[in-house]
């Protein structure tokens, strides 16, 4: 068995004849824990070990400090907007997730990581999230092929993150008082230092969120049609639920200028069946380009919107969006279908909504998705239009699949338009078997 300095050398950081051992060393599921003087260390799995035992701090623009422990990588301080997210699993599609770009995602449920991270879950192949919040961060995990701790996982995405924070409090502070910029620091940053950074700090357009996250997936085949889906930071599980349907799918990215826009006479050129508007960063009035590019899209290829898509094709038809409090993050979101009366629970991830009086402004628009929890519009469709928007994710991941029928009753809907000839649809609602990470309610 080989001893305790000469395992050291070969996976510390601090290489050298001279290194001091730690007081013990252990492998858990494939990772190595060093325990050295009370302080815990976690091989990244890029060389470097990382500290878990260092001091840390989280304080928000009023003034409140949170402490914790440091876990994680990355440049610190970093600043967010901190949001809470309400899903018992699902932290890694949430962390690679690029809606949360700019933000810092506290989850609310008590104990993240112990299933780990595996690499087909991601939703894109880097972090989106600035930072992530927790009350404890496991150090272990139940092991399986593929999979590793969400610590080193954090490590070599360059991810910082606080545990052992009082997430219960933080979640009701931010309920009460709204979405508030933060910033995660170390023992050594002064509180004022952080405070005047929190305060200075904001969103605007300059941020160029959309753009930062757009256009890095490529063209999946297909024989049943041919489908575009415009990348304002797609989730790769929206691409293959569009995939699922055996279509081509094309990934249009932005054109990177700031302002969200998107090649549309590509798209007329294309012989496309219809075109998806994606989920994505940031409130929909910095981007518009893309709802000035949609405007022009709508009415001539049939148009589905997801989340910010669903924003941006509301005020491209002359609606408005609103900054929501807090916003809907999380796997329980129960919304009403009013054409059928049915109630989904649904996954969401978004901080702006469209006004209820859009129908009022836009011919042929009906609200078909209600939140009932605080009535926000959760959906409108315009059938002249062959237009249909949700505000909630229908591929879910993390999620409930109860909303996932959306996909395929649109191409339906589409390809009957086309033909004349009714389709079956899908039964509504009908769930397919749920994987590890997908989402548990709390």
């Amino acid at each position: 068995m080989m001893d305790l300095p000469a395992l050291w050398k070969i996976f510390s950081s601090a290489p050298g004849e001279s290194a001091k051992p730690p007081s013990a060393v252990f492998f858990v599921a494939g990772e190595l824990l060093v325990i050295d003087d009370g302080v815990v260390f976690v091989n990244g799995g890029n060389g470097q070990n990382t500290e878990l035992g260092r001091r840390g701090k989280l304080i928000l623009a009023d003034g409140t400090r949170f402490d914790g422990r440091l876990v994680g990588s990355g440049r610190l301080p970093v600043w967010g907007e901190v949001i809470f997210n309400t899903s018992m699993t699902g932290y890694q599609e949430i962390l690679t997730d690029p809606s949360y770009a700019g933000q810092i995602v506290v989850m609310t449920y008590p104990q993240i990581g112990n299933y780990g991270v595996h690499v087909a879950y991601g939703e894109k192949d880097f972090c989106a999230a600035r930072a992530l919040v927790v009350r404890e961060l496991s150090p272990f995990f139940s092991p399986a092929p593929g999979r590793r701790s969400l610590e080193s996982f954090m490590v070599d995405h360059g991810v910082p993150g606080l545990s052992d924070v009082d997430t219960r409090s933080l979640a009701l502070r931010v309920r009460t008082d709204g979405a508030v910029v933060g910033v995660i620091g170390s023992i050594d940053h002064s509180d004022k230092m952080l405070l005047e950074m929190a305060r200075t700090k904001r969103f605007s357009t300059g941020q160029h969120l959309v753009d930062t996250v757009s256009g890095d997936l490529r063209t999946e085949g297909g024989v049943a049609g041919r489908v575009a889906v415009v990348d304002f930071g797609v989730k790769s599980s929206i691409v293959s639920s569009v995939g699922s349907l055996g279509v081509e799918t094309v990934i249009i990215g932005t054109h990177g200028g700031g302002d969200g826009s998107f090649p549309v006479d590509e798209l007329f050129e294309m012989d496309l069946d219809f075109v998806v508007l994606s989920n994505g960063p940031g409130d929909p009035a910095d981007v518009p380009g893309a709802v000035a590019a949609t405007r022009e899209l709508i009415g001539r290829i049939p148009v589905l919107g997801i989340c910010l898509g669903h924003q941006i094709a509301a005020l491209s038809i002359g609606g408005h969006t609103y900054k929501l409090k807090f916003g809907h993050r999380g796997a329980n979101q129960p919304v009403i279908c009013h054409r059928t009366k049915r109630v989904f629970v649904t996954s969401q991830n978004h901080g702006y909504a469209v006004t209820g009086d859009l129908p009022a402004i836009a011919d042929g628009v009906e609200i078909t998705y209600t939140n009932l929890n605080d009535g926000t519009v959760e959906g409108f469709r315009c059938d002249d239009r062959v237009l249909e928007c949700v505000q909630f994710h229908p591929e879910a991941s993390p999620g409930p699949h109860d909303t996932s029928f959306i996909f395929q009753e649109f191409f339906d809907r589409v390809k009957t338009r086309a033909t004349g000839v009714r389709s079956t649809l899908p039964s509504e609602g009908t769930a397919p078997r749920e994987r590890v990470g997908d989402a548990q309610t709390s």
